[in-house]
């Protein structure tokens, strides 16, 4: 499918020796406020520590940093190795946001929840409803469709669990899988639903959203060489069809690799997207924090 996106290049400046994200700045998740306003939150590194931290942009100003949202938790706790990977809805007392947290030995998904999206309360991990067990992956995506809520995320099937914060490291082969609830409280498995094909190594860090009832899923595409963002569609959520690479490294960008999109549907119809860019000849994986815009909406076709 051929999608012309507009790149419109960095956010945020290089961010200075000592800050969170002073090495790494990537896996970005923006929301639209009702005046104009743009709220990101996204993973950041600093060498030491993983943490999830908060940007904003008022219209008309740039993007200026706010600060930490998440930090990694005590000794003890499943997310003690750091914290990564945001996804943040809204709800009816405020704010909602799945992230992957590591323990220094598994990738699992927590909640937290904020009334004024910066100051945020853990809720603990994501539990499935049948068998009480913790949903082991990363990169987790929050939909609301009618009743249902619905959460995709990166995993294997019957993985070991071992990637890091974000489902960086371990990820290979990585698929993108589902769970459903009704109440967002516990939820049932569905497993599975978008796979790598012959020549990927993994399909990650989903990001779903619905227009004219139909569900557009972006995802990263990692193969041996470079990864890029593609495209699948659905009617139900459950059996999607790939419909192409959206977003490369050879799109005119100083990048071998992109991934990590963010998908927002802006109030003019348009489409905005955020997403983590690597630099040519990086070998640190210091990602930095992209966007490029589609000027209107999907076809209803694709």
């Amino acid at each position: 499918m051929d999608v012309e996106w507009k790149q419109e290049g960095d956010i945020l400046p290089p961010a200075s020796a000592g800050e969170p994200d002073s090495v790494r700045a990537w896996e970005p998740w923006a929301l639209e406020a009702e005046d104009g306003a743009l709220r990101l939150w996204y993973s950041g590194h600093d060498r030491t520590t993983a943490r999830i931290l908060e940007a904003e942009q008022r219209p008309g100003e740039r993007w200026r940093r706010v600060g930490v949202a998440i930090e990694p938790g005590l000794a003890g706790d499943s997310d003690r190795y750091g914290v990564g990977s945001p996804c943040v809805i809204t709800v009816a007392e405020g704010y909602l946001m799945a992230y992957s947290g590591f323990d220094g030995e598994t990738s699992r998904l927590h909640l937290a929840t904020s009334e004024n999206g910066h100051d945020w309360k853990t809720r603990g991990t994501v539990k499935d409803q049948e068998e009480d067990d913790i949903l082991v992956g990363g990169t987790p995506c929050l939909a609301v469709r009618g009743e249902d809520w619905w959460l995709y995320y990166s995993g294997s099937d019957g993985s070991d669990g071992s990637e890091g914060p974000g489902g960086s490291d371990g990820g290979r082969r990585a698929s993108i899988l589902a769970a459903v609830s009704r109440s967002g409280g516990s939820w049932d498995r569905i497993g599975p639903v978008l796979q790598p094909e012959p020549g990927e190594l993994a399909v990650t860090h989903p990001c779903v959203l619905e227009i004219s009832r139909r569900l557009y899923l972006f995802y990263a595409s990692e193969n041996e060489e470079t990864g890029s963002i593609g495209l699948a569609t659905s009617p139900d959520g459950v059996e999607w069809t790939r419909r192409g690479i959206v977003l490369s490294a050879g799109d005119g960008l100083d990048a071998s690799a992109v991934n990590t999109p963010c998908i927002v549907r802006m109030r003019d119809g348009s489409l905005r997207m955020w997403y983590s860019r690597r630099p040519w000849g990086d070998d640190q994986l210091a990602y930095c924090l992209s966007t490029a815009t589609f000027p209107s909406t999907l076809p209803g076709g694709a």
